[in-house]
């Protein structure tokens, strides 16, 4: 039997005019999966991990480096977001997940605030810098000198690239716009809290033990808390990739055999 006309009235209502066959639909459509993504995905952070180490180990960088790819990637995701919402895709849904502007500017703010705060009180990892300026500068040559200019260009390339394919294959139904890099965002900043956690607990009760051994496996550059926050980032960045795959390839299933059935979301209504 079909849904009552009532249920699908509260689910438009709840989820801005669409319903979650809808959603489904999109984020099937509008994600991918396949092994020529996932493979693009990996080489992406392949490139900008590993200039990331090497600068780690030829250079041991000052630690607002290490959160640089991190921080830019959520930048241009809020800027790229906000500009496709209002210019690129007509849907009330998307455009309000994207947000005004001004709280767009507040985003871009506080966390380019704090990476410049951590940039004028650690520049260069010197800490004699005699002005902001000059620290910025400072912190323009640690950029250039390791190379992670290229690497904040493939990721760009990389996020503008899969927005553009899309934005494309939304245009050719329109409905509900699902934007796979703005999920993502938000499954990394939930990822990133738990292996916070876990990882807090383990530093707490083996830290002693753990960070020698990291600093012995990589004699000749870099620190073991380096390392570690290293290792921390990446373990995030890849857990992500896992998370979005396997959401889309569960998605992809028929609805009596995935996990979330439209049964069991039908009754998570009030």
């Amino acid at each position: 039997m079909g849904r009552a006309p009532s249920d699908e009235a509260r689910e438009r209502e709840e989820l801005g005019g669409y319903t979650h066959a809808e959603f489904d639909r999109e984020f099937v459509r509008s994600h991918r999966s396949d092994w020529a993504s996932v493979a693009t995905r990996v080489l992406t952070l392949i490139i900008v991990y590993g200039l990331l180490a090497r600068a780690i180990h030829r250079h041991d960088p000052p630690p607002w480096l290490l959160m640089l790819p991190f921080v830019a990637e959520f930048l241009l995701i809020f800027a790229l977001g906000w500009f496709l919402s209002r210019f690129v895709v007509s849907c009330k849904t998307f455009a309000k997940s994207g947000g005004s502007l001004g709280l767009v500017l507040f985003w871009m703010v506080l966390m380019g605030g704090a990476m410049v705060a951590a940039i004028v009180f650690n520049p260069g990892g010197t800490g004699r810098a005699a002005t902001p300026m000059l620290a910025l500068r400072e912190a323009g040559a640690w950029i250039v000198r390791t190379d992670l200019h290229w690497a904040l260009l493939a990721m760009a390339a990389a996020l503008i690239g899969s927005t553009a394919l899309e934005v494309m294959r939304w245009k050719q139904e329109r409905g509900v716009f699902v934007w796979a890099s703005i999920m993502t965002a938000s499954f990394r900043l939930g990822i990133a809290f738990l292996v916070a956690v876990v990882g807090g607990f383990i530093l707490v009760f083996a830290g002693d033990v753990l960070l020698p051994v990291v600093e012995a496996m990589f004699i000749g550059g870099g620190s073991a808390l380096t390392w570690a926050v290293y290792g921390f980032i990446v373990l995030v960045e890849v857990l992500t990739l896992v998370v979005a795959v396997l959401m889309h390839r569960d998605a992809m299933k028929p609805p009596s055999e995935r996990k979330v059935a439209p049964e069991q979301r039908k009754r998570r209504l009030p």
